[in-house]
C-alpha cells in the first residue's frame, strides 16, 4: 500500500496543473498504467486521496506565489542606452547601457535602503542619517549616508568605485575590512581579495585642465560629465582620443572631439 501511495503521490506532482487535474479521469489513466484493479470500496476513496494529494500541492504552490509577490521586488534595466531614474527616497540613478538595479520597495523607506547593481551605474543619494544607503554588486559594496559616486561592477573580475562629493565606505562583499573614500578618490575590488585598493587619482593642475592619451572615448566623456555636472553621450564610443583642453568650456571641448573623431555628441543635465 506504500508502495502505491508514493507512486500516486509521483504521478500527481508530475501531472498536476492549477485547474487542470481531472481525478476521475487522472485515476482512471493512473489504473489502466499500473494495471491495478477497481477497488471494491468504490473509486471514492482514491478520488479523495488524489483530491487531498492535489490540495496539498497547490496550498505549497500557493504559498510559494504569496511568498515571492509579498517580496514586491522592482527592478529597473538600461538596455541600449543610458536610464535616469529616481529611488522611493528621492535618490538619483543613471544606469549605463545594459545595467539594472532591484530593491525590495516593501522594505526600501521603512527598513533599509539597500539596492542591487548589476553593472555599471552613477548614484546621487538622499541624505538619511537613520538609515544609511547601500549599494552592492557581485564583487564590491558601497554604505553612505548621502553622497555621489559612480560604482562599476560590469567586469567580471575587478570593481571600482569613483566618489564625486561626500563620503563612502567601499568594502569586498562579504570582507570586514573597508576604506573610507572622500570626493575625488577611487579604489577598486579585485575577485578573490579581500580588501579593496585605493587608486591614485590624477589630480589636474589647474581648473579646466584635461590630458588624454590615446583614451577610450567613452572614459574622456565619463571624465568631463563628472567635472561638468552633466551626462555626455556619443553615438560612437569605439575611438579613442590623444588630446590636452586647457581652461576651455565643454562646449568648445565637444566642438572639438566631434571634429576630430567624426562622432556626434550630446550634453544633457
Amino acid at each position: 500500500m506504500k508502495d502505491l501511495e508514493e507512486k500516486c503521490l509521483r504521478f500527481v506532482l508530475k501531472h498536476y496543473r492549477v485547474n487542470k487535474l481531472d481525478t476521475q479521469k487522472a485515476l482512471q489513466t493512473f489504473r489502466h498504467k499500473h494495471a491495478i484493479p477497481e477497488s471494491k470500496s468504490g473509486p471514492g476513496s482514491y478520488v479523495m486521496a488524489f483530491a487531498g494529494i492535489a490540495a496539498a500541492v497547490l496550498l505549497v504552490f500557493v504559498i510559494k506565489i504569496y511568498l515571492f509577490t509579498d517580496a514586491k521586488w522592482t527592478e529597473i534595466t538600461a538596455y541600449e542606452h543610458s536610464v535616469d531614474c529616481l529611488l522611493p527616497d528621492s535618490s538619483a540613478v543613471m544606469l549605463y547601457p545594459h545595467s539594472s538595479i532591484r530593491y525590495c520597495s516593501r522594505e526600501y523607506l521603512s527598513v533599509r535602503r539597500d539596492v542591487r547593481l548589476r553593472g555599471k551605474a552613477s548614484f546621487r543619494v538622499r541624505h538619511h542619517a537613520a538609515r544609511p544607503f547601500t549599494a552592492s554588486g557581485r564583487l564590491s559594496e558601497v554604505r553612505v549616508l548621502g553622497t555621489r559616486f559612480l560604482l562599476d561592477e560590469s567586469r567580471n573580475d575587478t570593481a571600482f568605485v569613483h566618489v564625486e562629493a561626500g563620503k563612502v565606505q567601499y568594502t569586498a562583499v562579504g570582507q570586514p575590512d573597508a576604506v573610507i573614500l572622500t570626493r575625488g578618490m577611487r579604489a577598486q575590488v579585485v575577485k578573490g581579495q579581500q580588501k579593496p585598493q585605493v587608486l591614485t587619482q590624477r589630480v589636474q593642475t589647474r581648473k579646466g585642465s584635461f590630458v588624454f592619451s590615446n583614451t577610450p572615448l567613452q572614459k574622456v566623456l565619463d571624465e568631463l560629465s563628472r567635472y561638468y555636472n552633466v551626462r555626455l553621450t556619443a553615438d560612437n564610443t569605439d575611438k579613442r582620443l590623444t588630446a590636452n583642453f586647457n581652461s576651455r568650456s565643454l562646449d568648445e571641448i565637444i566642438e572639438i572631439i566631434e571634429k576630430v573623431l567624426k562622432v556626434k555628441i550630446e550634453k544633457k543635465k
